[in-house]
């Protein structure tokens, strides 16, 4: 069993190594066209956060146990009118909670959007809860949107056996749930584009090269002067007077044109999964690993398997891998892979290289 798990990690590594070592080799130091949307966003085009407390209600015997929902049934039932005590409430069927989410860019009155619900309380479930209407504030202070509507969670709770020692069973947290579209806009935020008669390019990745990229394609469609560069990552585009009336259809055609780009040296890794990706230029100084019971012994003079010579994995004795100068990654992984590397020693060996400052890229651990 145990080899055939074995086979069929080895059998997913190959596979993946073949695929990124004929993308690597069809576009080493490719570079690639891209549209300037599509490498960033414009200035105003952002979301807004709101936040409100309420009570969900209609629980069945899972809500808090304290008095703060007490309170809080309290004080709805008296703005509605009914005057009781709080001896007289009793229900564990109601959950204090905070309310949160995130307005729509250039929102407007009546527009909808989802929301968080989580519990502040000691509710065991939100299963089958109502959001009671919820008063969402900015960090103005000021009541942007009303949310309210049945509250959905991933989750469920399940009990086994039938006797003393039944066990319940959990997935998900019973505490945090959702309504798609359960908030309304009452209130607009007061944005709107180029304003000033100028708009930015805000760009996903801080980088001056990048940047400047930006502006040589906007000056190559307009002309010298309409963009100029703020801060890396910021480009400030101004707006013709023919086109001031109508400055998002401008900044339309800002975001169409295209530019070259060098793809990112950057490896990703994602230690729950076992993910590795790894960019086409990125590059590995002259290095010596140990890892795992994995040997791989470096030829100068055989140049056959990328540089590798004699390959093999000893699980009895310490092993050495030696990488020569300026190796590309996926020579690394070709031979890690030729030994049957697993997932988990690849990203073990990756994280211990760049540890050792040889890895020349960005290393972004998930």
């Amino acid at each position: 069993m145990e080899a055939i798990k074995s086979g069929n990690k080895l059998l997913t590594i190959t596979y993946l190594m073949v695929l990124f070592l004929f993308l690597s080799h069809q576009s080493l130091f490719a570079q690639a066209q891209v549209r300037i949307k599509d490498i960033s966003r414009m200035s105003g085009d952002r979301e807004y956060q709101v936040i409100g407390y309420g009570l969900v209600t209609g629980l069945n015997a899972t809500g808090d146990k304290g008095e703060m929902s007490i309170e809080m049934m309290k004080g709805m039932l008296q703005n509605m009118g009914m005057e009781v005590n709080s001896s007289q409430i009793v229900s564990k069927n109601s959950a204090a909670v905070v309310v949160t989410g995130m307005l729509p860019s250039y929102g407007r009155p009546g527009e909808s959007f989802d929301i968080t619900i989580s519990s502040i309380g000691d509710a065991k479930s939100l299963m089958g809860g109502v959001l009671l209407p919820t008063l969402l504030k900015g960090g103005d202070g000021q009541v942007y949107a009303v949310a309210q509507g049945n509250v959905s969670i991933g989750g469920f709770e399940a009990t086994t056996g039938g006797n003393a020692n039944n066990r319940n069973t959990q997935r998900n947290h019973l505490t945090v749930g959702y309504i798609s579209s359960g908030a309304i806009m009452e209130r607009a935020v007061e944005d709107s584009f180029a304003r000033s008669g100028k708009f930015s390019i805000l760009l996903q990745e801080k980088d001056a090269v990048l940047t400047r990229k930006v502006k040589e394609a906007v000056d190559r469609r307009y002309g010298n002067g309409w963009a100029i560069i703020k801060n890396p990552g910021q480009v400030e585009i101004t707006v013709p007077r023919s086109m001031s009336d109508d400055p998002v259809s401008f900044a339309a055609n800002i975001e169409n044109l295209t530019l070259t780009i060098d793809e990112p040296n950057r490896v990703v890794i994602n230690e729950r999964t076992g993910t590795v990706i790894v960019g086409n230029n990125v590059r590995i100084s002259k290095v010596v690993i140990s890892h795992n019971g994995i040997r791989i012994a470096v030829d100068e003079n055989n140049n056959n398997n990328g540089g590798f010579g004699r390959r093999r994995r000893d699980e009895k004795q310490a092993s050495m891998v030696e990488v020569q100068g300026e190796t590309t990654v996926n020579d690394l992984v070709e031979a890690l892979n030729a030994v049957g590397a697993t997932p988990k020693d690849l990203i073990a060996i990756f994280e211990a290289i760049n540890a050792a400052g040889a890895l020349h890229g960005d290393l972004k651990i998930m």
